[in-house]
């Protein structure tokens, strides 16, 4: 029950982009907001159950001769859910000129289940080189190297790149490709435009970009076409809501007042 747990707080908001790495898509870095921090409430029926919040630093930061983005994630359990403790964040320092991930961490706290793992991405040699702290000596010792494609992003640099695509540029049955890396696994998603449809939301009715990602077969989502994601239309592309056909019930995932 944890798994559906961290996939709704956390890999709902950043499934669009899930670790993808794609070269060929026209990002549009100027659309980042230093500063910007964004919240989400998940409800399953009439209940609430979780959040998350997005958080781009608003100072820029250097990782080796690179100029970064600081983006930090974190979603946790609420109300009835957390009899199912979740307590999860992320940390990304992202290439402010290719959106790339240079260097991340993760923290998942779930109960019983605990880990803390880092991942240093060399782009030159395309490795990705996995830490996890040992729990008695406190000290992050080598996993293993991975081999990745070229442009390699984690989870968060991918939650940038699918806002940062100009979505208003598609048509309805437009498809794009994304493939990258995430949790020692390759991934290749095909990502639909739907449409352009108005949405109520807290904020008011808003007009929104629709899409769905094709969805690798799992033990959470029912079907490869059970997620649709809403997107303001406008430049900002912030994502408003997330609705997930789950093999428990339907999620529903909503940007906060």
């Amino acid at each position: 029950m944890k798994e559906y747990f961290r996939f709704l707080l956390i890999g709902l908001i950043l499934l669009p982009a899930a670790g993808w790495a794609q070269t060929k898509l026209k990002i549009e870095n100027q659309r980042v907001v230093l500063g910007e921090t964004l919240n989400y409430k998940a409800s399953w029926g009439i209940l609430d159950i979780g959040s998350a919040s997005t958080k781009i630093d608003k100072r820029l930061y250097t990782v080796g001769s690179r100029i970064c983005f600081r983006i930090d994630v974190k979603g946790q359990t609420d109300g009835l859910a957390k009899l199912f403790y979740v307590h999860d964040s992320w940390i990304s320092y992202i290439d402010t000129a290719s959106i790339t991930t240079h260097w991340s961490s993760r923290s998942i706290n779930e109960g019983a289940y605990k880990l803390d793992e880092t991942i240093h991405f060399d782009h030159l040699n395309k490795k990705a080189e996995v830490k996890v702290l040992d729990k008695k000596t406190k000290v992050y010792v080598l996993k293993k190297i991975y081999d990745t494609p070229e442009n390699i992003r984690d989870v968060i640099a991918g939650f940038m790149v699918f806002r940062l695509v100009d979505l208003s540029k598609y048509k309805n049955g437009d498809v794009f490709t994304i493939n990258g890396f995430y949790e020692d696994e390759g991934y290749k998603i095909d990502v639909t435009y739907l449409d352009k449809e108005p949405i109520k939301t807290a904020h008011g009715t808003v007009m929104c970009y629709r899409v769905r990602p094709s969805i690798p077969k799992n033990k959470v989502f029912s079907g490869k076409n059970a997620i649709n994601i809403w997107l303001s239309a406008d430049k900002s592309q912030t994502i408003m809501r997330i609705q997930a056909k789950m093999f428990v019930g339907n999620i529903l995932i909503e940007l906060k007042q």
